[in-house]
Parts: C-alpha cells; structure tokens; sequence
C-alpha cells in the first residue's frame, strides 16, 4: 500500500546545508581521518558520471591547499569500518587520483536513509551539475520513492514544472537518444521534439548528419510521413538486384535497405523444403 507523502518541513530546499552545514560547524572536533579504500559512494546517489578535467583540476587544488571542506559519511550497517558518502564524492575522487591515502569526514549515523536519500537528490539537483539523464532519474526517484509531486519538486529545486515534466520524459527516450545526451551530441531542445516516436533512432542519424537545429527537427517531426515514405522507397537498383536474385535462385525475393543507415536484410521465400534445402546449400558451398 502506497504510503503518505512525508513532511518536508525540514528545509529539503536547502539541501544537505540544510541539515548538515550547522552541525558540521557545531561539531567540529568530531573529524577524523579516514581510509578512502573504506568509503564507498551511497546508494542513493544520482550522480553516475565525472567530468575527468575537474576531477583532475580539484585534486591538483588538493595537493596545494588540501581539503578545505570535509566529506559527510554514514557507516554501513553491513559491513564494520566501512561507509557510505553522504556529500563530497567529488572531493573523496579526487583524493584518489592525487594519491592522499585520508581525508577528513564527519560521520553521521544519526540521520535516516530514508532522509539522506532524499535530501542527497535535491542537493545533486540544485547544484546543477546532473547531466539531463541524471537529473530527470533523480526527479523520477523522488517521485517513486519519496512521494514527491512535480509541484513538489519545483518547489525543493526552484525550477518550473515544466521543466520538470519535460525531463522525466526523456526517460523515455531510446538507448542510442540518451546516449547522443550524455555525450553531448546534440541538446534537449534538438531531442524533445522527438519524444514518443517509434522511429527515434532513425531521426537522430538524419539530426546528426544534417546539423539540424531544434526548429529545423521540430519541422522534420512535423513532415515525418514525407521523410519516411522517402526512406522506405525502393530504388530503380533494388527492384532490377531482386529481379535478378529472383531468377537465379528461383525463388520470391525481397529487399529492404535503409539508405540512411546504410544497413538491410534480405529476404528469400521458401514454400518447400526442398527449396529450403537449396538455399542452405547454397550458402554452405
């Protein structure tokens, strides 16, 4: 049975700072060092992918100026001596690449993974360093698991429900539509027009090879029909190579070829089996 939305009344605008920087400032003398091989990055966490450049720029500020800020940790109940991030990925990263064997921490076991879930998201999505995947998960988990409407959410990370639900709806996007995202092969405005279509990945190619800008797609999305009807037709070439395979193998033969992939299949009906038989053989010598 679906629970009750919880009470947000603990400031999840402000994020972990919210619940974290006053106590941190409080708490100082509890500090300690610990091993990085002994943090591992929470569960909870939206944040999948790194920049490698700011990675590498903040563990060369490390080496020179050491951590400014330490990291907050929760232990893991699982496993003894070992926790989990709560904030400061960047920085525990960056130890590792700059060799620093300790880094500060505060540890914070008193907060609820229910909370730090939570809260762990809207601070990853206020910071607006999520790439439009990342965040619209994010959305999508506060949602799922935390009860969050979109008007919620507007209200946590200040930005307009609109955008909100426009996010959340690249999730539905193709595998290979996420993947132009991320690499930054082409921007939301160019993807979301797309949105819906069963043909994504065949517009994303012409997208791509075309240089199209977001009102060109949306023309493109607008002439759909002409662009497919265009793409399936079968050239002069294509019906003259099935006439001719037809005869030479005695069988019906169809050829489908996308001229924009540059990839197709052919297909050879077979109503016997000794037809069958042939073919096979055929292709065996």
């Amino acid at each position: 049975m679906k629970q009750k939305k919880k009470n947000k009344s603990m400031g999840l605008g402000s994020g972990l700072s919210s619940l974290l920087g006053t106590e941190v400032e409080k708490n100082s003398e509890k500090f300690k060092m610990v091993p990085v091989e002994l943090i591992k990055p929470g569960p909870w966490q939206p944040r999948k992918i790194f920049d490698k450049n700011e990675l590498v720029s903040l563990s060369n500020s490390i080496i020179e100026q050491g951590i400014v800020q330490p990291i907050i940790l929760k232990s893991n109940k699982n496993i003894k001596n070992q926790y989990f991030l709560i904030a400061g990925e960047r920085r525990w990263r960056a130890c590792q690449l700059a060799k620093i064997h300790e880094i500060p921490a505060v540890i914070r076991d008193d907060i609820k993974d229910e909370k730090v879930a939570e809260l762990s998201l809207v601070e990853n999505i206020q910071r607006s360093d999520l790439n439009p995947i990342e965040e619209a998960e994010g959305y999508q988990s506060l949602i799922n698991n935390y009860y969050y409407t979109q008007e919620d959410i507007s209200k946590a990370v200040g930005k307009s429900r609109s955008h909100i639900a426009n996010l959340i709806r690249l999730l539905s996007l193709s595998d290979m539509a996420k993947e132009t995202l991320l690499q930054k092969k082409l921007t939301i405005g160019q993807i979301r027009p797309l949105i819906g279509l069963k043909d994504i990945d065949t517009y994303i190619d012409i997208i791509i090879k075309k240089n199209l800008t977001s009102r060109q797609v949306e023309e493109l999305v607008r002439k759909r029909s002409h662009y497919i009807t265009e793409t399936n037709v079968k050239s002069v070439d294509i019906l003259q190579l099935e006439k001719e395979l037809s005869e030479i193998t005695g069988l019906n033969v169809n050829i489908n070829f996308n001229n924009l992939k540059k990839a197709g299949n052919i297909k050879l009906e077979c109503k016997t089996l000794s037809e069958f038989n042939y073919i096979i053989e055929k292709i065996k010598s």
